[in-house]
């Protein structure tokens, strides 16, 4: 990247700061904005979402449906894309909050955020060193009681029932768990051929590395 080029875009996001700061709009608003403006007569464009605090929506969608789905993306809170475009993508709240553990340089910044590598929703157990529970696919948060058995334990017999309860094999739960053996599933049925992979926040389709988390 040369001299001219560094300057270009150190202007334009001085521009656009001072454009914010003077109209009291966020960066998504103006962002927002500028392109109604501008793609007001061009289909298969990109305008950003934002959520009730003016902030990037961490899921957003683009283009015309294909087979009844549009190519969707995930994005970090400064609309850097950290997955996708695909059209399995249907949550993001898990990859971004991937993203952010995985940058965090706060040593008690909490467990691992697992994900779907496909839909990129929250995989229904979530665990840390010595407990696991459920939670919601969408927002991550906790359903039900947390369990023994942390994230070196077998999990893969738990599933998730209504309201957080408990069903599996393990014999060290409590409250409201439930005995039967059962195959652990994920939302988007991705969860039973063994994708309860840590953080998956990779760039296409149906990566299941850890924590490769990327800019674009």
């Amino acid at each position: 990247m040369n001299r001219l080029t560094v300057f270009a875009l150190a202007f334009s996001m001085l521009v656009g700061y001072i454009s914010c700061a003077a109209t009291g709009e966020t960066d998504c608003q103006r962002r927002r904005r500028e392109e109604q403006e501008n793609t007001a007569h061009r289909a298969n464009l990109l305008v950003p979402e934002c959520d009730e605090h003016g902030d990037y929506k961490a899921l957003q969608c683009f283009g015309e449906a294909v087979q009844g789905k549009p190519f969707c993306a995930c994005y970090d809170k400064e609309f850097g894309q950290i997955k996708g475009p695909s059209k399995n993508i249907e949550s993001c709240n898990c990859v971004r909050a991937h993203h952010e553990w995985e940058h965090s340089t706060d040593s008690n910044k909490g467990h691992e955020p697992q994900c779907n590598t496909t839909s990129g929703a929250y995989n229904q157990i979530q665990c840390n060193t010595d407990e696991h529970w459920c939670v919601d696919w969408d927002t991550g948060a906790q359903l039900g009681l947390k369990m023994n058995g942390g994230c070196s334990t077998d999990l893969s017999g738990m599933t998730c029932g209504v309201g957080g309860t408990h069903h599996g094999h393990s014999g060290d739960h409590h409250g409201e768990s439930a005995h039967h053996h059962g195959a652990s599933h994920d939302h988007s049925g991705s969860g039973s051929d063994g994708t309860s992979h840590h953080g998956d926040s990779g760039h296409h389709g149906d990566s299941s590395h850890h924590g490769d988390a990327g800019h674009h």
